[in-house]
């Protein structure tokens, strides 16, 4: 299991390139597991643990959009630094997440997640585009 402890000489771009190519994993490195980590490290926010993302697609369309913790966030029409990404299939209808990450406001703007095969990425939109990805950004409630 990874730590969450990043020593204070290290920067928030150190910690971002420690975690890319990471290998996705069911139990320790899914998408809603990088979500918490980066939200905690570099926003300071708090997230739960989701149970059972991961286990399928159906599963995890439910959690995403019934979750309790859904309504402590709320959909922004452009990115901002720190969003949570939640996406889907570009086939599917809107609303239908099954995979989330976060918004980065580095390099014009990069989506840090973690999928199965690629293991922990940086894409931009339009590679997420190319990888058949359809984003929405939320941010927590003021």
């Amino acid at each position: 299991m990874m730590s969450n402890y990043i020593p204070p000489c290290r920067t928030p771009a150190d910690y971002i390139n420690g975690l890319i190519n990471q290998p996705w994993a069911r139990d320790a490195r899914h998408c809603w597991r990088l979500v918490i980590d980066v939200q905690q490290q570099l926003y300071r926010r708090s997230l739960p643990p989701v149970l059972g993302i991961g286990a399928s697609r159906a599963a995890n369309v439910e959690l995403f959009a019934h979750h309790v913790e859904r309504r402590n966030w709320m959909k922004i029409p452009f990115p901002e630094d720190g969003a949570v990404v939640l996406m889907r299939r570009s086939a599917q209808q809107d609303g239908n997440y099954i995979h989330a990450g976060v918004y980065l406001n580095i390099d014009g703007g990069c989506v840090l997640h973690s999928d199965e095969p690629h293991g922990v990425v940086l894409d931009s939109k339009v590679e997420l585009a190319a990888r058949g990805w359809v984003a929405d950004y939320f941010i927590p409630r003021k």
